[in-house]
C-alpha cells in the first residue's frame, strides 16, 4: 500500500540507485575503448559502434517487456532474474573473442539492464504517494544524469590502466552484488492481492495507458525532454569540431550538462516539499522553453563560436532537471494499479524521443542554427502539450458522472373493475 509520506531506508535507496543507473552507465562505460575493443576482436571500430544499436534496442524492449510483466508476478523476481542476466552478460561481453559474440552479449547486457530501469520506478510507485515518490526520483536522478559524464571517464581510466574488459567486469560485479542485497535484504513491494491476475490484463493495460490524457501529459514530458537531451549529445561533437574545439575540452563540455541536470534535480527536490507535482512541471517547461528561445534567438545568427550553445545548453538542462524526476513520479503514483506498465511505457516513450531526435540530427546541416531550431519545436511543442492534456485531465476530473440510465416501471394492474 502507497503512503504519503515515509523515510526510505538507505539500502532500499542504494538498490534503487543501482537499478536505475545500470543500464545507462553500461551504454557508454566502454566508449574510450572501442579502438582496443576493436582490436581486441578483430573487426573495425565502426563495427564495435554499431553494436549500440541493438544495446538501445534491448533497452527499449526490456522496458515494454518488464513492466506488464511485473504487474502480473511482482518487481522482486525480475529484478533479481534480470539482473542476473545483466551479469552473466557483461562477463560475456569481456570474454567475447569476435565480434558476433560481441554484439549478441550487448543485446543479452540491455535486456538484463532494462530490467532495473522500469522495476525500480515501480517500485517507487508501489511503496510511496506522489510527494515522496517525487523527493525518491529527485534524489536518484542526479546519480543517473552523472553517468553519462561520469561512466566514460571511468571507462577511460579503467581501460588506460586495466583493459578494455575491465569496465564490463566492473558493471558485471556491481549487477552481481545488486542482486545479493535484493536476495538477503529487499522484500517483494507488490503484495500478492494488487497483482494482475492475468498478463494479458497487465498487457491490456497499455492500451487503457495509450489513451489517457493524465498519463501523456507526464509521458510527453520525457520524450521531449530526451529527445533535446539526445539530439544534443549527437549533435554537440560534430558542431564543437567544425567550430575549432579540440576532442579533449569538447569531453569536459559534457560535465556542465551533468551539473546542470543534477542541480535541476535539487532544487525540485526542496520546492517538491511544499509545491504540487503538476505546478513543478509548468517551472521546468518555463525554464526548458526560455533556454530553447534564447537559444533559437542567438542561434539564428549563426554564430562561429560554440560557447552560446554550451552555455544557453546547460540553461536548458535545468528545466529538464525539473521534468524528468517529477515526470516519472507522476506517472508512476497516478496509476498504481498498473504501475509497472506505467513504468514501462514512460521508459519507452523517453527512449522513443531520443530515437526520433537522433535521427532529426542526422538529417540537419552541423551547425548551431539548426540544432537551435529542432531544440526550439521540441521546447514549444512539450510546453503546448502539457498545459493542453493538463486541462483535459482536469475538465475529465470534474466532469459530472452520467446517472445510471434508469430501466422504464413494469405497468401497474389497474385496481378499477372492468366492465365485462
Amino acid at each position: 500500500m502507497q503512503t504519503t509520506e515515509a523515510k526510505v531506508p538507505p539500502l532500499l535507496l542504494a538498490v534503487l540507485i543501482s537499478l536505475s543507473v545500470g543500464g545507462l552507465m553500461s551504454s557508454d562505460i566502454n566508449l574510450p575503448g572501442l579502438a582496443q575493443t576493436a582490436h581486441a576482436l578483430g573487426t573495425s571500430v565502426s563495427a564495435v559502434q554499431a553494436t549500440f544499436s541493438p544495446y538501445l534496442v534491448g533497452l527499449l524492449v526490456a522496458q515494454l517487456l518488464y513492466g506488464p510483466w511485473s504487474d502480473a508476478i511482482g518487481r522482486r523476481r525480475l529484478v533479481i532474474g534480470g539482473f542476473t542476466l545483466y551479469a552473466v552478460a557483461s562477463l560475456g561481453c569481456a570474454l567475447s573473442p569476435n565480434i558476433a559474440v560481441f554484439a549478441t552479449t550487448r543485446l543479452l547486457q540491455a535486456l538484463g539492464a532494462g530490467a532495473g530501469l522500469v522495476l525500480a520506478r515501480a517500485i517507487v510507485g508501489d511503496l510511496y504517494g506522489q510527494q515522496t515518490a517525487a523527493r525518491v526520483f529527485t534524489t536518484i536522478m542526479p546519480v543517473v544524469g552523472a553517468s553519462p559524464a561520469v561512466s566514460p571517464l571511468l571507462g577511460g581510466y579503467l581501460t588506460t590502466y586495466v583493459s578494455w574488459q575491465a569496465p564490463f567486469f566492473l558493471t558485471a560485479v556491481i549487477a552481481a552484488v545488486t542482486v545479493l542485497a535484493v536476495v538477503l535484504r529487499v522484500p517483494e513491494s507488490l503484495p500478492a492481492e494488487r497483482r494482475a491476475r492475468r498478463l494479458r490484463t497487465t498487457v491490456g493495460n497499455y492500451r487503457r495507458l495509450l489513451l489517457s490524457a493524465k498519463f501523456w501529459g507526464y509521458g510527453l514530458n520525457l520524450g521531449v525532454g530526451y529527445a533535446v537531451y539526445t539530439g544534443y549529445l549527437v549533435a554537440s561533437p560534430v558542431i564543437f569540431q567544425r567550430l575549432g574545439m579540440s576532442t579533449e575540452i569538447n569531453g569536459y563540455c559534457y560535465i556542465s550538462i551533468a551539473a546542470a541536470y543534477i542541480a535541476g534535480n535539487l532544487v525540485s527536490r526542496r520546492l517538491v516539499k511544499r509545491h504540487s507535482i503538476d505546478r513543478l512541471l509548468v517551472r521546468g517547461h518555463l525554464i526548458f522553453s526560455s533556454g530553447a528561445l534564447v537559444l533559437l534567438v542567438v542561434g539564428l545568427t549563426d554564430p562561429q563560436t560554440p560557447w552560446p550553445l554550451l552555455v544557453l545548453m546547460t540553461a536548458v538542462t535545468i528545466g529538464n532537471g525539473f521534468l524528468f524526476p517529477m515526470s516519472v513520479a507522476g506517472g508512476v503514483t497516478s496509476f498504481p494499479a498498473m504501475a509497472g506498465a506505467a513504468s514501462g511505457l514512460l521508459g519507452a516513450v523517453q527512449m522513443a524521443g531520443g530515437s526520433f531526435s537522433s535521427l532529426v540530427v542526422s538529417k540537419i546541416p552541423p551547425d548551431i542554427r539548426s540544432f537551435a531550431i529542432l531544440v526550439a519545436v521540441l521546447a514549444l511543442t512539450g510546453l503546448t502539450a502539457f498545459h493542453c492534456l493538463r486541462a483535459i485531465t482536469a475538465r475529465a476530473a470534474t466532469a459530472p458522472k452520467s446517472p445510471p440510465a434508469v430501466p422504464p416501471a413494469a405497468p401497474v394492474a389497474s385496481a378499477t373493475p372492468t366492465d365485462d
